[in-house]
């Protein structure tokens, strides 16, 4: 760890994987295979390509207002006006997928484990959790997702690994499934799956090393992204389209496909587990995040004294879903959809504008 108030660069970059890679515990592959059908895989491949393009505009309008978050650099190009619709934008695509998460998470949490317990009581833990989390700050959140890293990684590999022996590669084929054109436009408009690498240039200033925003993001990128691509690729290898549209819990449906011998079944148990503790971590960062945009939105000392309201504004939204498919579906096909405009071309327009603006004084000069 950095200096106090500061946050490292493993910190930082294991706090990033988690935020992007913790979404596959969820129904992500479900709908990459709704986009991609037999090449569901090669659509977070896109989606990752233009999150890397949208992440390097944000680092580049960073630079040109040093020392400022990507909440306050968009406010000195936009204006009182331009400035605060982004910052909105960016808001709004946090808010939404903390939310909409919160409500996949519980509805997982109460098939697997508590099928008995009324969905509100584990969406009540999950929040709370979430509130103390984010009020003890970025700090310890991001050192439990350096120590968790292992965890999730672990996770992922091991899962893979195991449910080799039921893949089948030919499902895999034809390889560009729906085609490259609609392959392409997919990937493009969905790049938004990607959005949470926006984290990083949120906190920069709190970054203990902030000239390495950029490297950060970039690592943050490839890690995440290969493991989601990885996973998507076994997921459809072991549910061939059109059966891998159908399955709401993809990633504890395969695990309970785990046959180690007769005395080591059910081991989807132990998973769910590490998911639940995966899922605490995520909503922190996210709770944190959506948090921390309105207060350098309205130059509060303190994101605190919001925790209570966005706790009870949280709780109440995810109960708006009327199940796990209407949740899902507005996660993916409206805040990934119109959530990656709000993040990568709001830092574009905002990019040009700083450009612009320095040109003129410089040729005033």
């Amino acid at each position: 760890m950095g200096s106090k108030g500061q946050i490292g660069t493993r910190e930082a970059i294991a706090a990033t994987v988690y935020f992007l890679s913790t979404k596959l515990l969820t129904s992500f592959p479900q709908h990459m295979a709704e986009m991609g059908q037999t090449a569901a895989w090669i659509v977070p491949i896109i989606s990752f390509a233009v999150a890397t393009l949208g992440f390097l505009i944000m680092t580049a309008l960073i630079r040109c207002y040093p020392g400022r978050s990507i909440v306050e650099a968009s406010e000195e190009a936009g204006g009182p006006v331009l400035g605060t619709i982004a910052s909105l934008g960016y808001f709004a695509f946090f808010f939404a997928t903390t939310v909409l998460l919160i409500r996949e998470f519980s509805e997982t949490v109460s098939t697997a484990l508590l099928p008995s317990t009324p969905l509100s009581v584990i969406m009540g833990v999950f929040i709370l959790a979430t509130l103390v989390a984010t009020y003890l700050g970025i700090e310890a959140i991001t050192r439990a997702a350096s120590l968790g890293m292992p965890l999730i990684i672990g996770t992922l590999i091991l899962l893979n690994l195991l449910l080799l022996p039921q893949s089948n590669f030919d499902a895999i084929f034809p390889l560009l499934g729906p085609g490259s054109g609609k392959l392409i436009y997919n990937g493009i408009i969905h790049s938004g799956i990607a959005g949470e690498v926006m984290f990083l240039s949120i906190i920069a200033k709190q970054l203990d090393e902030k000239h390495k925003v950029q490297t950060m993001g970039l690592v943050s990128l490839l890690l995440a992204g290969s493991f989601m691509i990885v996973s998507t690729l076994n997921y459809s290898a072991i549910f061939p389209y059109p059966m891998s549209v159908h399955i709401t819990y993809p990633g504890y449906e395969a695990s309970t496909l785990i046959y180690m011998g007769r005395f080591l079944q059910r081991i989807e148990v132990a998973f769910v587990f590490l998911w639940v503790i995966s899922a605490c971590v995520y909503l922190a960062l996210s709770g944190y995040t959506t948090a921390i945009i309105i207060s350098d939105m309205l130059k509060l000392p303190s994101h605190k004294p919001l925790l209570p309201a966005f706790a009870i504004l949280g709780f109440t939204f995810a109960l708006v879903p009327s199940d796990v498919p209407q949740a899902t579906y507005v996660d993916f096909m409206i805040v990934r959809t119109y959530g990656g405009l709000a993040i990568f071309v709001m830092p574009l327009l905002l990019l040009l504008i700083a450009r612009l603006r320095a040109s003129h004084d410089t040729n005033r000069r």
